[in-house]
């Protein structure tokens, strides 16, 4: 296998391998990410497409003794400087990863959508 950084040539392929397989999928916007790769084997023909795409995580701690109401709007000026943030700098995807059925309903309320997708993380360290 061959790996190597993908190139404007190599996107009507990837563009047939997505329609084939993932058309569900909106096609990745390879060459805007941070790292866009080509895996190949020993012919040329290619495997698999893939990058790394800059994604923002709102992380959150919240005082859960305040008045929920209170605390639902503090979570809506939240999302709206990550919102902001993720625009400065060019991030598409904003995600929260939450373990309360409250806030999870109240940021779905307000924009955020569950995926139904399952949902992997890797620490680097």
């Amino acid at each position: 296998m061959i790996a190597r950084a993908m190139q404007l040539p190599d996107l009507q392929k990837v563009r047939e391998l997505h329609d084939s397989f993932f058309s569900d999928f909106e096609f990745p916007q390879f060459l805007r990410m941070l790292n866009a790769y080509i895996i190949e084997d020993e012919d040329g023909e290619i495997i698999l497409a893939g990058g790394v795409e800059m994604v923002g995580e709102a992380v959150l701690v919240t005082n859960k003794e305040r008045n929920p109401v209170t605390i639902g709007r503090a979570l809506l000026e939240a999302k709206q400087i990550s919102e902001f943030t993720c625009r400065k700098v060019g991030i598409r995807d904003l995600y929260a990863f939450v373990n309360n059925t409250g806030y999870a309903k109240h940021l779905v309320q307000h924009g955020f959508q569950p995926h139904g997708l399952t949902t992997l993380s890797m620490r680097i360290k």
